[in-house]
């Protein structure tokens, strides 16, 4: 059983990306991914000022909700690089973290959550990677125009050369194909990095409540400077997630809201049309894909600061009423300080919890009914 909450998976991702620590030709990797994503988002958006008023209404929505999620994309690699000693810091104190307690862990904690985080952070790649493959299926299944030079891409681009004639065409369709899968996976890494790291946080809460429930009852000085120490680590730990995540989830909300209108909106009509098959194909995984990164980031705030109640319950359930009236006075102040909870915001301006995101479900909605009526 693994005795570290970090995750091989995500590791490796990292790794791919550039943003691990001591990764090799870790600048060579973002040179490139900043090349790559600069060409194809100069083509997206060439693509979308050009088509804005001849292409349908529909088709505009959704190739603009594709655009942004792209956009997203490069704001998450960004702010990653600029933030790079943070993720440092996290990814150290993890491993640290990990080996300080494993004395302490009497209920194997550390090992389930090891192997809890690793089926989790496989299996939301290989999501992505499946919606990114019905994309594909769902586009070249659609019944193309009559038109030779209007041969359907998977990512509508405006590019410097003619892509209706072969080999061309197959060449840049494959290209799109790679493209889109490296980028899907990519896009999963973020909100996988920041689902190991949570279930980390939450890990050690647990063992902290144990050692709380399990060592607090005596008036042992050491024990109780050892819980308050602790819990300022959790503190700063979840800090660190704060300060890197907080912009990235900002871009996330803003990226998808379009693209789940979209989205929606082709689902809706296209189960009012003949042959709508192909469409729901593309956009019914793809939807839930992206609605399952919200609930993500949403979830992670909603779980941080559940685990912080757990303190205070865990502390409340120790014979406090034995203890001695300056031992108790203490016992108030942790309390107090972990009511405060764990929060994460997007933005700085709203915090993640499983509110925001039926907020974020119910605006969608919203927005989805007025492109009804606007069509």
């Amino acid at each position: 059983m693994s005795r570290n909450t970090i995750s091989q998976s995500v590791k490796y991702g990292l790794h791919f990306i550039g943003i691990w620590p001591d990764t090799p030709f870790a600048g060579l990797r973002k040179v490139l991914w900043l090349l790559s994503a600069a060409f194809c988002q100069i083509c997206q958006y060439k693509y979308a000022i050009k088509h804005i008023k001849t292409d349908g209404f529909v088709e505009t929505i959704y190739s603009l909700g594709i655009t942004l999620a792209y956009s997203a994309l490069v704001c998450y690699l960004v702010f990653a690089w600029i933030n790079h000693g943070v993720l440092r810091e996290i990814i150290s104190t993890m491993e640290d973290d990990c080996a300080k307690y494993a004395t302490l862990d009497r209920n194997n904690v550390i090992s389930k959550t090891g192997n809890l985080s690793f089926r989790l952070t496989c299996t939301l790649p290989a999501f992505h990677t499946l919606s990114i493959t019905c994309i594909a299926v769902g586009t070249l299944v659609i019944p193309q125009s009559t038109d030779s030079n209007d041969r359907q891409l998977l990512m509508d681009m405006d590019l410097p050369f003619d892509t209706s004639q072969s080999p061309i065409y197959e060449l840049v369709l494959a290209g799109q194909i790679i493209f889109q899968w490296i980028a899907g996976y990519t896009y999963s890494m973020f909100s996988t990095f920041l689902l190991m790291m949570i279930l980390h946080a939450g890990c050690v809460i647990d063992i902290l409540c144990y050692i709380i429930t399990h060592s607090m009852s005596s008036q042992n000085e050491g024990h109780f400077r050892f819980v308050v120490m602790r819990h300022q680590e959790i503190i700063l730990f979840t800090k660190r997630i704060e300060q890197l995540f907080s912009y990235i989830a900002f871009c996330q909300l803003l990226s998808s809201t379009p693209l789940i209108c979209g989205l929606g909106y082709q689902l809706i009509t296209a189960v009012q049309v003949e042959n709508g098959l192909p469409v729901i194909v593309r956009c019914s995984v793809l939807y839930f894909a992206v609605c399952s990164e919200i609930f993500v980031y949403c979830f992670a705030g909603e779980y941080l600061n559940t685990k912080s109640k757990m303190i205070v319950d865990a502390i409340y359930e120790t014979p406090w009423y034995n203890l001695q009236p300056y031992a108790s006075r203490r016992l108030v102040l942790l309390i107090l300080k972990s009511q405060m909870g764990l929060p994460l915001t997007i933005g700085k301006f709203s915090s993640l919890s499983l509110q925001s995101f039926a907020s974020i479900m119910k605006a969608s909605a919203s927005y989805m009914s007025v492109l009804f009526a606007m069509s």
